[in-house]
C-alpha cells in the first residue's frame, strides 16, 4: 500500500508533460486570436489579394510573346 502512495506522491510532484501541456495552450491560444482576427479583418485581407491579382493580370497581359 505504502508503494502506491509513494507512486501516486511521485507522479503528482513530477513536471515533466507541463511544458508539453503549456506549449500547447499557447499553439491554440494563437490559433484562436489568428482565427479572429481574420474574422474581423477579412475585407481588408480580401482587397490586398485582389489589387495583387490585378497587378499581376495587368502584368501577364504586358508580355511579349514568346517566340
Amino acid at each position: 500500500m505504502s508503494t502506491l502512495i509513494s507512486t501516486m506522491q511521485n507522479f503528482i510532484r513530477d513536471e515533466e508533460g507541463q511544458d508539453v501541456i503549456e506549449y500547447g495552450l499557447l499553439a491554440a491560444f494563437i490559433a484562436i486570436v489568428a482565427a479572429v482576427l481574420l474574422v474581423f479583418f477579412k475585407d481588408p485581407i480580401n482587397n490586398i489579394y485582389l489589387r495583387i491579382l490585378q497587378y499581376l493580370n495587368a502584368a501577364n497581359t504586358n508580355l511579349p510573346a514568346a517566340p
